[in-house]
């Protein structure tokens, strides 16, 4: 166990100075039995008695056996033995001593004020260190640093996961297993672009993870040479863009969204003291459109929308920030232009006495684009854009509930067409998809806005007559509907086609009153109407 912690001077006085009176006495019994008291060399033990004392208990405890030491040294081991009686010799002798010990007591003091400084300063490098750590380590991106020989020195836990042991520290250039051997090439030849002209580098590439499974990175890397030019080591800064690269495949609106946020800086990282910007980087600035240094003094509120939603981050974030977390979130921010957008924001505390953290920003806009996206192409039916089965019931749900309040009917109107196979099968089914289309526009041409119009799938489609006083409303709107479908339609080869439709027709109340029975009420209805003859509209009642 290391002396300073054995150290006794945050103890109460009594313990230092019992403390020190017993290394007092241990140094006197132990010069009595060591040598004849005639001897003289009567501080022989008190020496280190004293340093010790000075440096367990401090200064007061110190000064305290100094004094023993000296009067008992001259009492009893310098003659007249045991009498206060002072020679020149014993006189000097004691004096000396007494000088000794307290340049001693002041050297160890200067290096104790020095050692504790030393620690003080150790202990901010570790926690700066720590903090550093953590931030990199919390992130989702891949963070390596390599030697010149292309040895791992370090490799963040992200990094760790997705190489296993290629990402170990130590390891010689094993880095390039896990690279799809198509890339290697050219990331080797960008690597080799690295100089002190051009410190970094960035690339994307194809790579490996520990079940074989293939991510696509897009990585910046960032050489460091000394004065001599000479390179120590490269740091390489990764996040995996496999969604964004199937996404670019798959729709052409995304590929530039991607496109340009992959070939833009990464993260934005932003210092603010008391909600002020004390520095941000340069990323940061063209993220927002900011000048270089326009941020600075200025409150973190220009980034936000409003007002509420500047208040509800700060409480919610520096809640975590002062209990020593991490906090991360997305939200909507808004650049200089006025433009918003959605960022995935990360953010730690640097020093809590100073209110001053650090806050990273990644722009996720597009990425919240294509959510939207996907969520409208899982509710709407590809080909005419309507309501699909799961968005009609959850629409017909809604007006349920409404109906159930203003205490009026609803009627769910099955609509399935006739004579379309025909079309499909003598004009194929692009004509098909043509006459579908049409027939879309026709339906949604001859409800009201407020009601509802989905397709089901094939030739099967539903209107929702919402808010009506009565049911003879329903029969007047299906009739001008069943006319207007009657229409022709012209292809694109120039012929001319007609369908007609049978609708099956449930009320609510009068029929069913939940989301499933009104649609199975009409469905059979509909079959009702296609036993009567077709080209006609059938009311579940009626059917019963």
């Amino acid at each position: 166990m290391p002396l300073r912690r054995l150290r006794l001077v945050e103890r109460a006085a009594p313990i230092r100075y019992a403390t020190a009176s017993a290394i007092f006495l241990a140094a006197l019994a132990l010069r009595l039995v060591l040598l004849p008291v005639d001897q003289r060399a009567g501080f022989f033990t008190f020496y280190p008695a004293v340093v010790l004392v000075f440096y367990l208990c401090d200064t007061g405890p110190g000064l305290w056996v100094l004094i023993l030491s000296a009067a008992t040294g001259l009492y009893i081991f310098y003659p007249p033995y045991w009498s206060w009686t002072l020679t020149p010799t014993s006189a000097l002798v004691a004096l000396s001593f007494v000088v000794s010990s307290l340049v001693i007591a002041l050297v160890m003091r200067s290096w104790q004020s020095d050692n504790r400084r030393l620690g003080e300063a150790l202990a901010r490098v570790e926690l700066s260190d720590a903090r550093w750590r953590a931030m990199v380590n919390d992130q989702s991106d891949v963070v390596l640093r390599f030697d010149d020989q292309g040895r791992v020195l370090f490799a963040n836990d992200t990094a760790q996961r997705l190489f296993g042991e290629a990402a170990q520290p130590g390891h010689p250039g094993i880095w390039r297993q896990r690279v799809h051997p198509d890339d290697l090439p050219g990331v080797l030849e960008r690597l080799a672009c690295l100089s002190p002209a051009r410190p970094s580098v960035r690339f994307d590439c194809r790579v490996l993870d520990v079940d074989g499974e293939v991510h696509w990175i897009d990585f910046v890397d960032h050489a460091f040479h000394d004065p001599a030019q000479r390179l120590l080591e490269v740091q390489s800064v990764g996040r995996d863009v496999s969604e964004l690269t199937e996404a670019r495949q798959v729709l052409e609106g995304v590929v530039r969204e991607q496109h340009a946020m992959l070939h833009s800086d990464l993260l934005g990282i932003i210092k603010v003291r008391k909600r002020e910007t004390v520095w941000a980087n340069p990323a940061f600035e063209r993220m927002f459109g900011y000048a270089p240094g326009e941020l600075l003094g200025k409150s973190s509120r220009i980034l936000y929308p409003d007002a509420a939603s500047y208040l509800a981050l700060g409480r919610e974030a520096y809640q975590v920030l002062q209990s020593g977390g991490t906090y991360r979130a997305q939200a909507r921010m808004v650049k200089k232009s006025g433009e918003t957008m959605w960022v995935d924001i990360s953010g730690t505390m640097l020093a809590a006495e100073r209110d001053e953290s650090l806050w990273m920003m990644l722009d996720i806009t597009a990425l919240k684009a294509r959510e939207q996206r996907i969520e409208a192409m899982a509710y709407h039916d590809t080909l005419t854009g309507l309501p699909n089965r799961a968005l009609l019931l959850q629409l017909l749900e809604r007006e349920l509930a409404a109906r159930r309040r203003l205490d009026n009917e609803l009627a769910v109107c099955f609509i399935d067409l006739d004579k379309f196979k025909p079309i499909n099968d003598a004009h194929g089914h692009d004509a098909g998809d043509h006459v579908l289309e049409v027939v879309a526009e026709r339906l949604q041409e001859s409800v009201r806005g407020n009601d509802i119009v989905a397709r089901l799938g094939g030739d099967e489609f539903v209107v929702v007559l919402t808010h009506l006083p009565d049911a003879m409303v329903v029969r007047d709107t299906l009739q001008r509907l069943l006319e207007r479908l009657r229409a022709p339609i012209a292809l694109a080869d120039g012929a001319v086609v007609c369908v007609s439709a049978s609708i099956g027709i449930a009320v609510c109340p009068r029929d069913a009153q939940s989301t499933r029975e009104l649609l199975r009420c009409a469905d059979q209805a509909m079959y009702e109407a296609k036993g009567a003859g077709r080209d006609q509209l059938h009311f579940y009642a009626q059917a019963a």
